[in-house]
């Protein structure tokens, strides 16, 4: 805490300066000017042309709320290396409403951060915003949608291959849209025989000097990265026209990580803040573009067991954060572990082992792991996981198979209070914002499952 009140004293004003955007005959390139008086950042994200986004699709002059908008989620990474307490609005202004609802997605957004870093500040004190610019930045209404056209962002992950081959079956044109692509998710691409070309590519850079901060002490941490994806899809909805945003985040993502808290890792991948998001976004940049989570009314542990309708994706996806610059699973973290138990009664346990390339059930390094994801101890893992209640039906029942019974994992563990691995199965969240021809493909999809 002394090291968060030394650096809001010496870097008391942060400022979003300006935000540019400029095109080739390659990209169309957004980069933004932030500064903590001492330090300067500009951060810029570029838009690669291809069959999808190409410059007769782009006009300019129509972009700037949009890019504006993304600057005020970008300058959260560079805010946070000082939490300075006044943050300075230059390139435009915003209401009263917005400046609550800002600072309401930085405070939620940053609660890992804020608890991690021992920051004790409650949201009217955090931070205030300065608005220095009274021109107002226009919604954009002009652009005609394209009533079958969906944008599904591609993470790497189980979650956001089920939406993609759920939707790539159905009547609508489904987009990929990829930010800073890697090898995981170019390989999902591939195996779902989209071409390259027919992809939404957007490279983001972060601007050096913030990592040379890291490096010297400065706060640092998670930030919500799903916020800013939301942002960046909704610019690029626009620029192509379509209609429909799916993104891929379960109903497990809405419980917190610290328990009796509203400290969560996956802020903004819950139901509140695609709620919030989808308000500021008819009420401010588009009043046509839906935003949802196709997966909503599903379970991680539901959505697990429709992934593994997808054998051909069993070694090409990855969520570790880990081991995901190179390109691998690496067997010890939390987020390995709860891949695998949720994955565990749907495929064989030679094809398990085969996609972590080892028996993770065997590594006792992880027993105390096992226990914050069985909700035994005060914080679960700060990871994108999913419920206390479906980690213990997986075990419940694991404990009783001839096979995982006698893994080092489970040994002496006895059943905890959770429903039953088949309750969770059939069970459908409706709380959601699916749209009824989206509704209609998941419970299709889901009403097979269960069956």
């Amino acid at each position: 805490m002394n090291n968060y009140i030394e650096l809001t004293k010496k870097y008391p004003i942060f400022n979003y300066n300006k935000f540019n955007i400029s095109i080739d005959d390659k990209r169309l390139t957004i980069s933004f000017d932030f500064d903590n008086g001492e330090y300067s950042f500009i951060p810029s994200s570029s838009w690669k042309f291809n069959n999808v986004i190409n410059p007769r699709r782009v006009n300019i002059n129509e972009l700037s709320p949009f890019v504006f908008n993304i600057g005020m989620i970008e300058l959260i990474s560079y805010w946070k290396a000082t939490c300075s307490g006044l943050v300075n609005i230059y390139p435009a202004f915003i209401n009263d409403f917005q400046s609550h609802w800002w600072r309401n997605l930085y405070y939620n957004g940053l609660g890992e951060f804020f608890y991690k870093n021992n920051i004790n500040v409650n949201i009217d004190e955090f931070m205030h915003l300065g608005i220095k610019n009274f021109d107002t930045l226009p919604k954009q209404n002009f652009r005609s949608l394209q009533e079958k056209r969906v944008i599904v962002p591609i993470g790497g992950g189980k979650d956001s291959i089920v939406t993609l081959e759920l939707l790539k079956k159905s009547d609508f044109e489904v987009i990929p849209l990829i930010i800073n692509p890697n090898a995981a998710t170019l390989r999902i691409i591939d195996i779902a025989m989209i071409p390259r070309a027919n992809i939404i590519e957007i490279h983001r850079e972060i601007d050096p000097t913030l990592l040379e901060l890291n490096k010297k002490g400065f706060l640092n941490g998670h930030t919500p990265f799903s916020a800013m994806l939301a942002f960046y899809s909704f610019m690029s909805a626009y620029i192509i026209g379509a209609k429909y945003i799916a993104l891929s985040n379960e109903f497990s993502a809405n419980e917190s990580t610290i328990i009796n808290s509203n400290v969560n890792h996956q802020y903004s991948k819950t139901i509140s803040f695609e709620s919030d998001f989808r308000y500021y976004t008819k009420m401010f940049l588009n009043n046509d573009i839906e935003y949802f989570s196709f997966i909503r009314p599903l379970h991680e542990l539901q959505v697990a067991k429709l992934f593994s309708h997808y054998p051909q994706y069993f070694t090409a996806f990855r969520s570790c954060n880990v081991g995901s610059k190179d390109d691998k699973w690496c067997g010890n973290c939390p987020k390995c572990l709860f891949v695998a138990l949720m994955l565990a009664p749907y495929i064989n346990h030679d094809e398990l082992e085969n996609i972590f390339g080892k028996d993770i059930f065997s590594n006792l390094e992880l027993k105390n792991t096992l226990e914050e994801l069985l909700g035994l101890k005060m914080t679960k893992p700060f990871e994108c996981i999913g419920t206390v209640d479906e980690v213990r039906a997986v075990v419940n029942q694991l404990i009783t198979d001839e096979y995982y019974s006698k893994k080092p994992m489970f040994a002496n563990l006895t059943p905890l209070p959770a429903p039953s691995l088949k309750t969770i199965e059939e069970s459908w969240n409706d709380i959601h914002f699916l749209p009824l021809d989206f509704e209609k493909i998941l419970k299709k999809a889901f009403n097979y499952d269960v069956e």
